[in-house]
């Protein structure tokens, strides 16, 4: 009978060897290039923009009313990282990334915006405008807002990309996140401060979105919201929809994830595992590829 050679124990093992260090040795390959393409972060100064006059503050001095000036005391730069492209043979797509009022943003979608082929630029309202700060200083019954500041800054921020070499400035977007998906909002308002400027974002996303903005905007939206976050209620932004959406309107896409991880109260706010998951980077990057800021052309 014929049996099947033996091969001795140290020779049996040279294959597995030979997996771990091509393992080993692809991740050193793999890492660093990911974490260099993200570490190339450069610090900017973005130069506030002049508040815009009201309406009402116009037709007032038109009517010869002495009027005083606007309050421009709040008024600061606003600190920025700015992730240029990696692509530079070519005009690339940007997006504008607004964090919580804490300044907290999950740094995982940096990394997946930048892999996708987009440059982004992430602003912190929350420095310029310290003493609106919603987090330390407001709360659900007693809010303090400084929104409307920050959908100033985000405009403010677009001015000053579509300046930046190898940026398209007809594929910028904003991405906001919890407070900043507010302030995301009122800068795509078809009836804030978006209308005063020439320049303007040509999608949305909120994620963990607080919905404040009345939903009739310039742009498409998507607003992805957690099942049970107290501080960022599905509910408002299902009662704006209902309240404001028509079809004569730019679509808002809205997306309710479940978690089974506790969503924070007011005095404490944490990332959920949820808000980069499979599913919910899918869904955001297909709504990037819709908007045309992702092509079929940049990376995945």
């Amino acid at each position: 009978m014929t049996q099947n050679p033996v091969l001795p124990r140290h020779r049996r093992y040279v294959p597995l060897y030979l997996f771990i260090l091509c393992a080993v040795n692809l991740a050193t390959l793999v890492t660093p290039a990911r974490a260099a393409s993200i570490d190339t972060a450069e610090k900017v100064d973005i130069p506030a923009q002049p508040y815009p006059r009201s309406g009402l503050r116009q037709r007032l001095i038109d009517a010869g009313k002495n009027i005083p000036a606007v309050d421009t005391s709040l008024q600061f730069d606003i600190p920025g990282l700015y992730y240029p492209p990696a692509d530079t043979n070519g005009k690339t797509a940007a997006v504008i990334v607004v964090p919580d009022c804490d300044d907290r943003f999950p740094e995982d979608w940096i990394s997946i915006l930048h892999d996708a082929g987009v440059a982004v630029l992430r602003i912190s309202p929350g420095q310029a405008h310290p003493s609106q700060s919603y987090c330390t200083a407001g709360t659900l019954d007693n809010p303090k807002h400084g929104v409307t500041y920050w959908a100033f800054d985000a405009l403010s921020a677009l001015d000053y990309l579509v300046a930046q070499d190898g940026i398209d400035p007809d594929r910028i977007a904003i991405f906001g996140y919890g407070y900043g998906a507010a302030a995301a909002q009122f800068a795509i308002y078809r009836h804030g401060h978006a209308k005063r400027f020439d320049q303007r974002f040509v999608a949305m996303v909120g994620l963990r979105a607080q919905c404040m903005s009345e939903m009739d905007n310039f742009v498409p939206a998507l607003l992805v919201t957690v099942k049970g976050d107290r501080l960022n209620p599905p509910a408002w932004c299902q009662w704006r929809m209902d309240r404001d959406l028509r079809p004569d309107r730019e679509p808002v896409m809205f997306k309710m994830l479940q978690s089974d991880e506790t969503p924070e109260k007011q005095a404490t706010r944490k990332f959920l595992k949820v808000e980069t998951g499979q599913d919910t980077t899918a869904l955001i990057l297909d709504f990037l590829r819709k908007t045309r800021i992702i092509l079929k052309g940049d990376k995945p």
